[in-house]
């Protein structure tokens, strides 16, 4: 009875997991394109004060705050990840 039990929410896990990389693929194409307009306008790949403003955003977004350093370090490596192909 355990094993259906944990391989049904190991399922459901599958299933978040591949919501988020279709996700997050979405998320990296347009960060190419913010990449090619910030090199158009000779603008810096950083933004410090969006990044903070993007944490601060989402931070105030999670129900559980006992999840809110997790969900704002997972954004923050996005984020770093996000630059390298900027």
């Amino acid at each position: 009875m355990e094993n259906q039990q944990l391989n049904a929410l190991r399922d459901q896990i599958n299933i978040v997991d591949e919501k988020l990389v279709q996700l997050l693929e979405q998320r990296f194409a347009i960060v190419k394109e913010v990449g090619m307009v910030k090199q158009a306008a000779k603008l810096p790949i950083r933004d410090e004060k969006r990044e903070q403003a993007v944490l601060n955003r989402l931070g105030g977004q999670v129900t559980d705050q006992s999840l809110k350093p997790a969900i704002q370090a997972i954004f923050q490596t996005i984020m770093d990840e996000a630059k390298k192909l900027e």
